[in-house]
């Protein structure tokens, strides 16, 4: 779409951000605990056959696969970006080896519009192993911190090898496209929540665009 325009230096800039996860995933399997890659641009909406959103290659999904090809059996994935993370959806939509949760604005209203719906739950030996969570605009911590307990509940029943977080900070009250209301002190317990699942886990930036606050 318009929000991935191809210019000189692109190639360059998303091969790197990729290589950028692809060195937290080294990291994790050195034996960190938690690794968090500064990737850019993003890349949670772009999929197998699309790119979109700002995003060209998807670098949660292929640190994702990088760890399943390390010997990892299953890996989560948890999209907290304020769009929903159609990509990543789209790549591992038919596979169980991967679950894939999603806290984020309703498609109805929000990018991408069309994926991200609750109905959404996989498909063939992946069904049920999708699972997104759509909120309404001007949530709050009292509304998204029930959704990501939910989704840190499935994924500890998952029994994942590792946890990958596609951490966008577009949920921040003072965002300029966003419309949920984090505030600084919920991405605290947001880290502390992740945390008690006590798996590895690689965080990849994603969105967020406040850059000041």
């Amino acid at each position: 779409d318009a929000g991935a325009p191809i210019t000189a230096g692109t190639w360059q800039a998303i091969t790197s951000s990729a290589n950028v996860a692809l060195t937290g995933q080294a990291e994790l399997r050195k034996g960190a605990r938690g690794v968090f890659s500064l990737c850019r641009p993003p890349g949670h909406h772009a999929a197998a056959d699309y790119m979109g959103g700002y995003c060209y290659l998807n670098n949660a999904a292929i640190a994702t696969q990088a760890l399943l090809d390390a010997g990892a059996k299953r890996v989560a994935i948890l999209d907290v970006d304020y769009h929903h993370g159609n990509g990543t959806q789209d790549i591992f939509y038919d596979r169980a080896d991967v679950l894939f949760t999603s806290i984020h604005g309703d498609p109805r209203f929000e990018y991408p519009y069309f994926l991200g719906f609750a109905d959404e739950r996989g498909a063939g030996v992946g069904e049920g192993f999708n699972v997104n969570y759509p909120l309404a605009s001007g949530s709050d911590w009292s509304v998204w911190g029930q959704a990501l307990n939910d989704a840190c509940r499935r994924i500890a029943a998952y029994g994942a090898d590792a946890l990958v977080a596609s951490l966008g900070v577009d949920t921040f009250k003072e965002d300029p496209i966003s419309q949920f209301k984090l505030d600084s002190p919920d991405y605290l317990r947001m880290g502390e929540a992740i945390g008690q699942l006590g798996l590895q886990t690689l965080f990849v930036m994603e969105g967020g665009y406040a850059v000041e606050e």
